[in-house]
């Protein structure tokens, strides 16, 4: 190991930012009082006070033989992001439906409902059809809500920041009378003028979804079992299995998963009895009814987030006031076989912000709260046909359990940063840090986690929008030697979604 000394400590381009950017600052600060900041890697939650740094050799950097990469630019201040900028209209959402072979599914109905209706008591409801829409030729479908919600939906989108979550769903018979069914889940965006919010800016800038509708023949509804409800914490071993965290990829890989761990090798979601569905075109559905009930809920701790501290530097991570997180929907029409099938944003309050100070150097971890989730049957009754039973897991809210902690560390991810991690990062991506300087995202989206949480046994993915009151942050100690800092998937000064460190 040899040490470096004062390279490139002050470079002549400096990097100009806007308010809309990752917003970096200058001097040494700690994030707003929290509700847990955590001073051990144990599962509970510590004391308010920042705990004390790991004493390490601040002037020791390692590094090799080769000659290291060009690190970029010097980051300086930048302005504060502001309020967001006003939308106005109505919301539009919109998604793709196909056969199972990817063919489109034109002329088909698509109803919307609305994802918060569904009563925790487990009590049957008939969802509430807020409008339906008609695919076209190529299986593209969109619907425009009104301008002013029915006050019942109106609840519904202010209790989750302005954004009002929605179910698209499609049921119809195929020749033979099997039920060929499908459900994506899109966000809307309804706060607007002045009342806009973070989370219905970003609901309208969503990208269309597309599923396939498979055949569901499945007549007795199936119940979690309770061995499955045992909380399942973020390993190291998710976190090595989680290449969609990686910035190489920005989305879940969860598709078709047993919710008992079995292999899905050769699982062929089309073929029923010897059937197969894939090219079966069904009528163009409606007519059916569809009530909904909760099986069972639950809490578990759930990754929304991490932060990374090497070298000389250490590590912050808030989550403040509302969850601001976008949920990947798991669903399966036998209550086996499970894949994500859309995304729902959840921004209701927290009550409380939960994070971490002053944490480093040489540390990483993903950090993790407790989400309450719904396992959803839902009942489809065609005539002529028996009922069937399809499923959903839907994230409600954050919500502590019994004796729990109110936020924990997940696994560790140190590995993402250091001199090899440095040497595999794309060069646009870099910056230096300053001694004594910050780096914080308060804007964009973070990268999608794709063991964000076990849930009645099946993975689900998140990524966190970061806000004015969401972030991540690394600051930089007085050692000798350069800090170096690159984002995992942009500029530090763009849309970086996580910020790494050596």
């Amino acid at each position: 190991m040899t040490r470096i000394s004062g390279r490139r400590l002050t470079l002549a381009t400096a990097l100009s930012v806007v308010a809309t950017s990752a917003v970096i600052g200058l001097g040494l600060s700690s994030p707003a009082s929290a509700a847990c900041t955590q001073a051990t890697d144990s599962p509970g939650c510590g004391s308010t006070s920042s705990p004390t740094p790991t004493p390490t050799a601040t002037d020791v950097k390692p590094t090799d033989s080769g000659a290291l990469p060009s690190s970029g630019p010097t980051i300086t201040a930048a302005p504060s992001p502001g309020t967001p900028t006003p939308v106005s209209g109505a919301a539009t959402v919109k998604g793709v439906f196909t056969l199972g072979n990817g063919s489109p599914l034109a002329g088909a109905t698509v109803t919307l409902t609305p994802v918060d209706e569904v009563p925790e008591d487990g009590s049957d409801i008939t969802p509430t059809v807020v409008g339906t829409a008609t695919t076209a030729s190529d299986g593209s479908w969109s619907f425009t809500l009104p301008s002013t919600l029915p006050s019942k939906l109106q609840t519904y989108a202010d209790a989750n920041g302005g954004v009002l979550s929605l179910e698209a769903s499609f049921d119809g018979l195929a020749p033979d009378g099997t039920l060929l069914t499908g459900s994506d889940y899109v966000d809307a965006g309804v706060a607007t003028g002045s009342a806009t919010t973070e989370g219905s800016v970003a609901a309208r800038a969503e990208t269309p979804n597309t599923v396939a509708i498979h055949p569901d023949v499945d007549e007795a509804q199936v119940t979690p079992a309770d061995s499955t409800l045992v909380d399942t914490a973020d390993s190291t071993s998710d976190a090595a299995a989680d290449t969609s965290s990686d910035a190489s990829s920005d989305s879940s890989a969860n598709t078709w998963q047993s919710v008992d761990g079995a292999s899905t090798t050769g699982f062929r979601p089309d073929t029923v009895n010897g059937v197969d569905y894939s090219a079966v075109k069904p009528d163009l559905g409606g007519g059916c009814l569809v009530k909904k009930h909760v099986i069972k809920q639950h809490d578990y701790y759930t990754t929304i987030g991490e932060a990374h501290a090497y070298y000389d530097t250490t590590a912050a991570f808030e989550y403040n006031n509302t969850l601001s997180s976008t949920w990947g929907i798991a669903t399966s029409v036998d209550g086996e076989h499970w894949s994500i099938t859309g995304k729902i944003s959840r921004k209701n309050s927290t009550g409380h912000a939960v994070g971490f100070s002053n944490q480093g150097p040489r540390w990483a971890k993903r950090f993790q709260v407790p989400i309450e989730y719904q396992d959803v049957d839902k009942r489809t009754t065609c005539i002529g046909v028996k009922t069937k039973h399809s499923y959903s897991i839907i994230p409600v809210k954050y919500d502590i359990p019994s004796g729990g902690a109110v936020a924990r560390y997940g696994a560790d991810v140190s590995s993402k940063d250091g001199l090899t991690a440095y040497r595999n990062s794309k060069p646009a991506y870099r910056a230096v840090l300053g001694k004594k300087q910050y780096a914080t995202i308060t804007s964009g989206t973070s990268i999608t986690y794709g063991v964000a949480a076990k849930v009645f046994g099946v993975t689900v993915s998140l990524d966190t929008e970061y806000g004015a009151s969401h972030y991540q942050k690394i600051s930089a100690g007085s050692g000798g030697a350069e800090h170096d800092i690159w984002g995992a998937k942009g500029k530090i000064s763009g849309n970086p979604g996580v910020i790494y460190s050596y």
